[in-house]
């Protein structure tokens, strides 16, 4: 729950119900003002954004939310004693930021200052498009420098050990429960709209469970219904998809421990990234409306500098992409253990262990190993926490991964995979494929048919021709609510959904 040190969005789902930044988003998707009273100042040259912050914002221990607690959440995360997982989003569009995170240089030329109490300037290196977009993300919110001092170590791990700015307060949590809870907080600014006094939120593993729980009104939403029920209760009042700008992809670890395995050939990566059927895995195993995919930019999420074809129409027409193909696989597959000097290759799938997961990892260990000789898959399932750990320090050989849209541009989820990124979570490097997403910050910045290419031509790179991941499907969220809960907003990017406005009959 400490902002800076957010990874993952589960993590995210909840500081988003707790916290507010500048921006919130609204019940369709659109940015709407938080912690800033209006909309800012802009410079001519769209550089310098000038705010000023709600007089009435303060957090739940009665202190005014200040410019200062954002100058100190935007320096936590550039600060590398922090070592911030997320650093890199700041990179090339605040000043300095870069230079500050990568070379040690002074954190008080970061190009964030508090002109007074109520007014924050942002001084970015260049135009950027996405900058508002970018305000409302989580890992930006404000932290209040002299609570998180006073708690020092025991700061965020648990709800005792918090404050809260946004529409709710944390509740019996601790980093290791399975249950908490969000309740109303009366300081904040908002606090009429929000009509919930409580709202109570449980972990459960075994979906029968969730089903029988929900059912005898025990609970009245599931945010992650479990595929064998979605055919049940599809045509159920309560049910809704929620389509998402998230991709899930299979992940090829080539380093683990230190050393090299099978993975780190290409004709290996190439022969596995053809050889599951992607849509008999959405139709068959997720059974719910997503859509198999074969890029890593969601559909929907990008538009061409044009307005007329999406992202992923163009890619297409520009380039190959790697897909089911059980005869191409295996070609390159026996290439691959040919230029290895092996006959068998073993390969451990990480993931977490709840049914859902393992019914998943099942299906990709049955569809690889059917369709290439000599490969034995061992399914690992650990606890969520000890997942998201391995996968950042890449101890793992194959995951199935997935990665939200957090701000509507391509660079949410083609900088993660940077070689100076410790987000992707899977080793790889490759100089090209840095430059191209390098130059949609800096030179090509401000030249929109240029950084389209670029972000084009890095997908083919990552997914064609070293074939890193591979993609299998864009999310759409199956969910059961009781028809009495009203006006709970569900998001295609960001937070999956937001409790600020909803209420039950």
């Amino acid at each position: 729950m400490e902002p800076s040190q957010a990874g993952d969005t589960t993590s995210t789902l909840a500081m988003s119900q707790v916290f507010e930044g500048l921006y919130v988003l609204g019940p369709d998707d659109e940015l709407q003002l938080g912690v800033a009273a209006e909309e800012p100042e802009i410079s001519e040259d769209e550089t310098v954004y000038t705010f000023t912050l709600r007089d009435d914002a303060e957090w739940s221990d009665g202190t005014p939310v200040t410019a200062d607690d954002f100058v100190f959440a935007f320096q936590k995360i550039t600060d590398p004693k922090y070592a911030a997982p997320n650093a890199d989003v700041l990179f090339d569009v605040v000043k300095n930021a870069r230079e500050i995170n990568l070379e040690d240089g002074d954190i008080d030329t970061l190009g964030v200052k508090a002109i007074d109490d109520k007014t924050l300037e942002f001084t970015l290196e260049r135009p950027v498009p996405y900058f508002k977009s970018l305000l409302a993300y989580p890992v930006l919110y404000p932290q209040n420098k002299e609570y998180v001092e006073n708690q020092g170590k025991k700061y965020a791990t648990d709800s005792d050990h918090l404050i809260y700015n946004g529409p709710f307060k944390l509740s019996d949590w601790s980093a290791s429960g399975d249950d908490w809870g969000y309740e109303k907080n009366e300081s904040y600014w908002d606090k009429d709209e929000v009509k919930l006094d409580k709202a109570n939120v449980t972990v459960v593993k075994t979906p029968s469970t969730a089903i029988n729980l929900y059912t005898t009104d025990a609970l009245d939403m599931i945010d992650k219904l479990s595929s064998e029920y979605i055919p049940t209760y599809k045509d159920d009042p309560s049910f809704e998809s929620v389509e998402q700008f998230t991709t899930f992809f299979l992940k090829m670890n080539s380093e683990r421990d230190g050393k090299k395995n099978a993975l780190d050939n290409e004709n290996i990566r190439k022969g596995i990234a053809q050889a599951f059927d992607k849509e008999s895995f959405v139709k068959n195993i997720l059974q719910d409306d997503s859509n198999p995919t074969d890029h890593l930019i969601p559909k929907g999420q990008t538009k061409a500098p044009d307005g007329k074809k999406d992202f992923t129409e163009v890619a297409d027409e520009r380039n190959d992409y790697l897909s089911y193909d059980p005869e191409k696989a295996k070609e390159a597959w026996e290439k691959g253990k040919e230029e290895l000097g092996v006959d068998k290759v073993e390969l451990g799938f990480l993931t977490d262990d709840t049914e859902e997961a393992k019914k998943n990892a099942e299906f990709f260990q049955y569809e690889l190993q059917d369709n290439l000789p000599g490969l034995e898959i061992t399914v690992e399932q650990v606890p969520f926490t000890v997942r998201v750990d391995r996968d950042s320090n890449k101890e793992y050989d194959l995951e199935l991964a997935g990665w939200g849209t957090d701000y509507r541009d391509p660079l949410t989820v083609m900088r993660i995979f940077m070689s100076s990124s410790d987000l992707g979570g899977v080793t790889y490097s490759n100089e090209d494929y840095d430059k191209l997403i390098q130059d949609t910050r800096e030179d090509h910045a401000a030249d929109k048919e240029a950084r389209f290419d670029d972000f084009v031509e890095a997908q083919d790179i990552l997914i064609n021709q070293d074939a890193v991941i591979a993609p299998i499907y864009n999310r759409s969220l199956s969910t059961l609510v009781n028809p009495s809960v009203k006006d709970l907003h569900w998001h295609a990017y960001g937070p999956s959904y937001n409790l600020k406005w909803a209420y039950k009959e």
